[in-house]
């Protein structure tokens, strides 16, 4: 487990206030205050010790601090809720809470931990105004759900259908359809599953259509987009001439997903040369909205991307490395291989001696070395806190032993000078670990190594499997 003074040390820049109770009693043993010298526990009209509960309770029910939990369907945290996450091993619990009175977003970490020494377990808490980041996330929510909307009322105003395909070697290809989509095909909306909504499509497809339908899909694939016009039986009006469009988009588990729209294009492809023009017009404007969804979409990557990355060294941040070790969806952090933990030799020596601002310079030149190292390896970089830096490998980068190798000679490579060390340059200690049959474990042996290395001489690298 993480100690939770290193835990401490990171929210300290940024934290509203801090305090810890045990979770199996439930008593917050001290008054709450917060940096501004506010103390909460008075102003909630109780006095400590008091109950954890209680304290929520009020919290959220007085008029002053009514807050509404925005992360968890409105549920309020108790002390019996932590016990049980701390049961499942569960180490971390994160909490956003809204202040309707102050309109501020408050977000809530609760550390959870046994303390060797009393055999207690204690939840520590650590509290932080993220009323900026939330409220940019929120809004870039909203605008992407409303040209959303807008795009959808877009086509099925043109009478076109929308269909999402998704296609996986060695499983059934699957199909989503909107309701429009649903009208044009003469299906009722809901009556068939995803596996057999797509073999009704493909079945209907005249067979002599057949080859520039898959010729259609693969370009798709291939050129990123593809329209075509075929032949498609329906079930009451028999052949129809279908208009069919649409770009596909591969993952990194090797599946396709095929988006695009359907429309019944008979009266056009027959004659009426104006229905087309409308269609052609209609599609202009889906395009447009397109463009202004992408647009949407570029703005919320890029707030999420500097949501994750520490502004100082531009790595990753420790948000988005727990984001990843509680990723059960994207299948990264089963790939993880190994960890390493770097620790700046004598940083504290170094700031005392030339200051803040050249240990934030050797901080910046470290953390954009690491990314150009990224780039090239399959590896990720966070600032741990401090001076300390964490990498993760995943499988197929090199091995563990020659990544720790390289890394310990990269820093060194970088010339940032000081004369207050043997080396005359800036170095590092580094420990890491290779036996990922415990993630949960592996931060805390490459910490071992890592003091290891330092308790040695420093500027060089231990391996936590090898440590005697």
């Amino acid at each position: 487990m993480i100690p939770h003074d290193k835990m401490y040390k990171i929210y300290l820049n940024s934290m509203k206030y801090s305090y810890r109770f045990d979770i199996e009693t439930g008593i917050v043993e001290e008054d709450i205050i917060d940096v501004e010298g506010h103390n909460a526990t008075k102003a909630l009209g109780l006095t400590s010790p008091c109950s954890f509960n209680e304290l929520v309770k009020r919290a959220c029910s007085n008029e002053y601090y009514k807050l509404t939990d925005v992360s968890d369907n409105n549920s309020i945290v108790t002390h019996e809720y932590l016990l049980e996450q701390y049961k499942k091993g569960i180490q971390l619990v994160e909490k956003i809470f809204y202040s309707p009175v102050k309109d501020v977003y408050v977000g809530i970490v609760y550390y959870l931990i046994k303390d060797d020494e009393t055999g207690r377990i204690y939840a520590y808490t650590y509290s932080r105004d993220i009323t900026k980041e939330e409220k940019h996330r929120l809004n870039s929510y909203d605008e992407v759900l409303q040209n959303k909307l807008e795009t959808e009322d877009i086509v099925a105003s043109a009478n076109v259908g929308i269909w999402h395909i998704y296609v996986k070697e060695g499983q059934p290809t699957t199909m989503k359809v909107s309701p429009t989509m649903c009208k044009i095909m003469g299906v009722e909306p809901g009556t068939l599953s995803d596996e057999e909504m797509y073999n009704y499509w493909y079945s209907r497809v005249k067979k002599s259509a057949i080859p520039s339908v898959d010729a259609s899909v693969n370009d798709m694939k291939v050129k990123g987009f593809s329209e075509n016009t075929y032949a498609w039986i329906h079930p009451t009006k028999g052949e129809t001439m279908v208009r069919c469009g649409g770009s596909a988009i591969t993952q990194d588990d090797g599946s396709v997903i095929l988006r695009g729209y359907h429309s019944d294009v008979s009266t056009i492809v027959n004659a009426e040369v104006k229905y087309k023009q409308l269609l052609e017009d209609a599609l202009d404007e889906v395009k447009r909205q397109k463009a202004l969804l992408q647009e949407a979409l570029d703005d919320y990557k890029e707030a999420d991307y500097d949501r994750r990355r520490d502004f100082l060294t531009g790595l990753r941040n420790r948000q988005d490395m727990f984001e990843l070790l509680k990723d059960d969806l994207s299948g990264k952090r089963d790939k993880i291989d190994s960890m390493f933990l770097m620790d700046i030799d004598d940083f504290k020596k170094l700031n005392d001696k030339y200051g803040h601002s050249y240990g934030d310079e050797c901080l910046q030149r470290i953390g954009s070395a690491l990314n150009d190292y990224s780039k090239e390896n399959n590896i990720y970089f966070y600032r741990y806190g401090g001076e300390e830096l964490l990498g993760i490998s995943f499988k197929g980068a090199k091995t563990p032993d020659l990544i720790a190798e390289e890394l310990v000679k990269l820093i060194p490579s970088l010339e940032i000078t000081r004369d207050d060390t043997p080396w005359g340059v800036v170095t590092i200690s580094l420990g890491y670990t290779s036996n990922n049959s415990e993630l949960d474990r592996m931060i805390d042996r490459a910490d071992a190594a890592m003091y290891k290395a330092k308790d040695l001489g420093k500027n060089r690298v231990i391996c936590f499997e090898e440590m005697k």
